[in-house]
């Protein structure tokens, strides 16, 4: 294999595990909005709010159970 192989195939791997972890990304976001929007009655673009994500680590860290 000659050098230009080896960095176009380097290359090609480099940019699929990117392509990866975009979508991973991109299917959390958009199930936190379904999730947010739709099952938990809010709204959507809730979820880039910062008060939102620290109420949820907050009930994570120490739950409130409802008699």
């Amino acid at each position: 294999m000659t050098k230009k192989k080896i960095l176009i195939d380097m290359l090609s791997f480099v940019l699929k595990i990117m392509l990866v972890i975009v979508l991973i990304a991109l299917a959390f976001i958009i199930g936190a909005m379904v999730g947010y929007g739709v099952l938990g009655d809010g709204e959507p673009a809730g979820i880039f709010d910062p008060a939102i994500w620290e109420n949820i680590f907050n009930y994570f860290k120490s739950p409130t159970i409802i008699n």
